[in-house]
């Protein structure tokens, strides 16, 4: 994680519990990325109302924890427009409990997934290009993953590849819906008659 995640783990995780939220940063990060993936640049309001709907607030974000949310989508604005190399998933630090860490990966994934579902209602899995299907996969496999009962090196290493593996994905998936948007139709070329 840069300097600037880890920076906004553990507040927006106070922030979250203050506000009564269930839900870990790392699942919300996953939202913002899903929908921003999809080529949704939500305003503030917006990106707070549907982060607040997925956390069951009916009356809104506490004003830190939207500050802190509106943050996280900046940064992730920021990787998803740069080349991808800065994009990281918010997850606690590596001198967190292995258990927590894997636990994390998966919320993130399964709210990138989420926000992914929101952002391209409507479309078909069929009308997905295979790459952008293969991520996705990739992702939901991720979300159903269970705590390691080991917590050795070999298991490090494991989630260091997985995270890095859902980082790809998660940028193939921005990738193949940016090239997926920039295609015109297809029409069909007019009949011609002899």
């Amino acid at each position: 994680m840069t300097d600037t995640d880890s920076d906004l783990f553990h507040p927006l995780a106070e922030a979250l519990s203050h506000a009564g939220v269930r839900h870990s940063p790392s699942e919300l990060h996953g939202v913002i990325c899903g929908l921003l993936s999809t080529g949704i640049e939500t305003e503030a309001p917006t990106l707070l109302g549907v982060l607040a709907s997925h956390a069951e607030l009916p009356d809104g974000w506490p004003e830190r924890a939207a500050d802190l949310l509106v943050a996280l989508r900046d940064q992730a604005v920021t990787a998803f427009d740069g080349d991808g190399l800065d994009l990281t998933l918010l997850l606690p630090d590596d001198d967190e409990d292995l258990g927590l860490r894997v636990a994390a990966l998966a919320q993130w994934c399964e709210g990138f997934l989420t926000g992914f579902g929101t952002g391209s209602a409507g479309v078909k899995d069929a009308e997905l290009a295979p790459a952008l299907q293969e991520a996705i996969a990739d992702l939901a496999a991720v979300s159903q993953v269970d705590v390691p009962e080991g917590d050795g090196e070999e298991e490090e290493a494991l989630l260091s590849q997985v995270t890095e593996h859902c980082r790809m994905a998660a940028l193939m998936v921005f990738t193949e819906w940016q090239l997926k948007a920039r295609q015109p139709e297809k029409q069909s070329a007019p009949v011609t008659r002899h």
